[in-house]
């Protein structure tokens, strides 16, 4: 049997990127939009990580959910990258001992790739 590699982070983001991207291959507008929103997110916690308004999301959210929420693979992103849903699923939240700033440059990196990569995802 062969050894298991582990997957890093930054290959967890990439795959879900990428699921995100094949689950909706017929929306390619809606797809770049949600990268930008997500990219968005995740550099307002980076620039602002004492900020709570920055790493909290309410799910209920219309803009949220247009953009993020509604695609496969759009809140679980988000959970790779530190997220968390709260106990009475109003939220995504990441609590500020979660902020990992290295998880989010990677992220950062990740989504940066994909919106400019016009062939991500199709292989």
């Amino acid at each position: 049997m062969l050894p298991v590699k582990p997957v890093t982070k930054a290959e967890q983001m990439r795959e879900c990127l990428r699921s995100l991207k094949k689950n909706h291959k017929d929306e390619d507008a809606r797809v770049k939009q949600a990268f930008k929103t997500l990219l968005t997110y995740v550099g307002n916690v980076v620039r602002n990580p004492d900020e709570e308004k920055f790493r909290k999301i309410r799910l209920s959210n219309q803009t949220f959910q247009d953009r993020v929420g509604g695609l496969q693979g759009g809140i679980e992103f988000l959970q790779l990258c530190g997220f968390e849903k709260t106990g009475d699923g109003e939220f995504i939240f990441m609590p500020r001992d979660k902020v990992d700033s290295a998880v989010l440059n990677s992220a950062g990196k990740e989504l940066q790739s994909a919106i400019d990569n016009p062939h991500f995802g199709v292989l």
